[in-house]
């Protein structure tokens, strides 16, 4: 009984984030996610072996932190009672998934699995963009992601099937995980997302450039052309027409999609007037329209200039910045760091000892995942989305898995020993 939470999680994680209650509508009315979610804790409570300490954890000080600056923040800001609503869901619970993660994450088969929910997810919600792209228009996923947050998921995701598929020995595990991968690309099209498109090609750079632990370059490049080619033969005239315009959004002001750069400009300047506390968690809107309403803009970003309507910051640091000050934006900055550290560390660290290479191909693709998903993130508001503290609590898990490991080989050496390095796959 003790894996039965682990198991749980999972479910949890694919309920939340790949939403199957988009594509069977009829398991809304049920409240999977919050089933799920009793389920797991619940199961921990009464069943769990392990229960670790992780008050010490890096991450979770850090997330902590961050929520204790929410906190803070909040009772000063445009719109207390929606920051307060805001902490709720953000902290509690976010909080508590992060805390059963922390938790049960503890070995490289548990990130293993958490790894290939997470590309599930991804294939379930591009399966659901799919099955409505003959609707007409572009497609979101379901009632919690537009088109653009759907784009994002599906881009952070794709990267990690693309390893799974490239690095497994199972030619089932190997034929969903591409086969996949091209939904994903499909499900991306359907959402004629400019900054899906555009993440997805920084993505595709940075996977041509990182290095890639114990997987033929050659292979990669083969797999990564010819997705490129299905992607360019799907494109379609209208998301053609719709990336054309992506120069024109980055230099006009008023009148390409969102007027992104008009609102990034207010988005600095409400910042710049509240560098410590920000304008409250969830109140960026609040507060931008307070400053239409009262002219508070200078002359070249007023309503007359720019426009009236409100908006939210279509930028995940502004966002940060803007709501919850320097001091937040900085400990935002500090996780997507530690992520991208403990990443890059365990990948030297197996790679130095000639053991344990799935670990380092994980860590690759949360890498590759994580790139994926700041680049889109930097077009839209989702300074607050799951994947984000997701990640770097997966990247802790790694390192304190490799760190064990460490422990391990400083007694008995890894190298040329297949007994040891079949211990530590398991």
């Amino acid at each position: 009984m003790s894996n039965f939470p682990y198991y749980m999680l999972c479910i949890w994680t694919f309920v939340h984030i790949g939403r199957p209650q988009d594509i069977f509508t009829f398991l809304v009315p049920l409240h999977i996610g919050d089933i799920t979610a009793a389920v797991t804790i619940l199961s921990y409570y009464f069943t769990a072996q392990n229960r670790p300490k992780i008050g010490a954890y890096p991450e979770v000080r850090l997330f902590v932190l961050f929520l204790g600056w929410a906190a803070l923040s909040a009772p000063f800001g445009y719109y207390p009672g929606n920051s307060l609503e805001f902490l709720f869901d953000f902290g509690l619970k976010l909080g508590i998934y992060l805390w059963l993660i922390a938790k049960l994450i503890s070995t490289d088969g548990r990130i293993r699995g958490i790894l290939k929910t997470l590309m599930l997810s991804g294939f379930a919600m591009a399966t659901s963009a799919i099955m409505r792209a003959g609707t007409g228009g572009r497609i979101g996923g379901g009632a919690t992601y537009d088109p653009n947050d759907l784009a994002l998921i599906l881009v952070t995701t794709l990267p990690i099937a693309i390893m799974t598929g490239l690095s497994s020995d199972s030619f089932r595990w190997k034929a969903i995980s591409l086969g996949g991968s091209v939904f994903n690309l499909v499900g991306i099209i359907a959402t004629r997302s400019r900054g899906g498109f555009l993440g997805l090609v920084s993505l595709g750079i940075f996977m041509l450039f990182i290095n890639l632990p114990g997987i033929s370059k050659k292979k990669f490049i083969l797999i990564l052309s010819s997705l490129a080619v299905i992607f360019g033969t799907y494109l379609g005239a209208e998301y053609k027409e719709r990336i054309q315009t992506i120069f024109e959004e980055s230099t006009s002001d008023i009148t390409a999609g969102s007027g992104r750069i008009a609102v990034w400009k207010r988005a600095l300047q409400i910042a710049r007037e509240h560098p410590i506390l920000g304008v409250g968690p969830s109140a960026f809107a609040t507060a931008y329209g307070h400053y239409l309403e009262t002219d508070k803009f200078p002359e070249d970003l007023s309503a007359e200039s720019v426009g009236g309507a409100w908006k939210t910051a279509h930028n995940s640091l502004l966002l940060i910045l803007a709501e919850m000050g320097l001091p937040g934006f900085v400990i935002f900055l500090a996780i997507n760091i530690l992520s991208f550290r403990n990443f890059q560390s365990t990948k030297t660290y197996w790679q130095s000892h000639g053991a344990l290479e799935m670990m380092s191909v994980q860590a690759t693709a949360l890498q590759m995942a994580l790139a994926g998903f700041l680049v889109c993130a930097f077009f839209l508001s989702q300074a607050y989305n799951i994947l984000i503290y997701l990640f770097c609590f997966l990247s802790g898990a790694m390192a304190r898995v490799s760190e064990k490991a460490h422990g391990d080989s400083m007694l008995r050496p890894i190298k040329g020993s297949s007994e040891v390095q079949l211990g530590l796959r398991h």
